[in-house]
C-alpha cells in the first residue's frame, strides 16, 4: 500500500513505490512564493522531479504568463499514461491515496490563497471523478482554459499558447 509523505506539498513530486502512479508535482517558477496555482488535470504523463513532459511545459508556461510563482499539479487519476485514450474505467476508479493527495493539495492551495485551474479535457472513463472533484470545489472560484463542446474544461495541449485563464462555468 502506498502512503503519502506527511509534507506532500513541500516536495517536488510524489510517486507510488512501484512508480506507476504520480500523486503530486510542483514547480517553483520564479524563485518567489507569492502567487500559487493548483492545476487539476486528467492523469500524469512522464514529468518528474527534474523533467517536464509536453503538458507540464505548457501549464508552467501558462502559469508564468499569468503571474504565478508556484505551480502544483494533481490529477483525477494517478495512473501514469502518456496516452489518456488508453485509460480504462478501472484507472478512473476511486483511489484512496489519490483522493488524499487531492484533498491535501486543495488544503495547500487554500492556505496559500491561490487559484485552482481545472484542465482535464473530455474524458470517457473519469466522469464520476470529475463530479467528485467539482463537488469539492463548489465553494471556490475555479479557472479553466475554456470549455469543450460537452462543457468539460479544455486540456492544455489542445489550445493556443496564448490562451487566457477564465472562470469555469458549471
Amino acid at each position: 500500500m502506498t502512503t503519502l509523505p506527511r509534507n506532500m506539498t513541500s516536495r517536488l513530486a510524489v510517486f507510488s513505490a512501484c512508480g506507476k502512479n504520480r500523486y503530486w508535482l510542483r514547480r517553483n517558477l520564479t524563485g518567489r512564493t507569492d502567487r500559487h496555482v493548483l492545476w487539476i488535470m486528467m492523469n500524469p504523463s512522464r514529468a518528474d522531479e527534474t523533467s517536464n513532459d509536453a503538458t507540464t511545459a505548457m501549464t508552467t508556461n501558462i502559469s508564468r504568463r499569468h503571474g504565478y510563482d508556484v505551480h502544483g499539479v494533481v490529477n483525477l487519476s494517478a495512473v501514469i499514461e502518456p496516452d489518456s485514450t488508453k485509460l480504462t474505467a478501472t484507472d478512473g476508479a476511486a483511489d484512496a491515496v489519490n483522493d488524499l493527495a487531492i484533498r491535501r493539495a486543495l488544503g495547500w492551495i487554500r492556505r496559500q490563497r491561490g487559484d485552482v485551474v481545472i484542465a482535464w479535457g473530455a474524458s470517457r472513463h473519469l466522469k464520476s471523478r470529475e463530479t467528485q472533484i467539482l463537488r469539492q470545489l463548489r465553494q471556490r472560484r475555479v479557472l479553466c482554459l475554456g470549455h469543450n463542446s460537452d462543457g468539460s474544461p479544455r486540456f492544455p495541449r489542445a489550445i493556443s499558447r496564448e490562451v487566457v485563464l477564465t472562470a469555469f462555468i458549471r
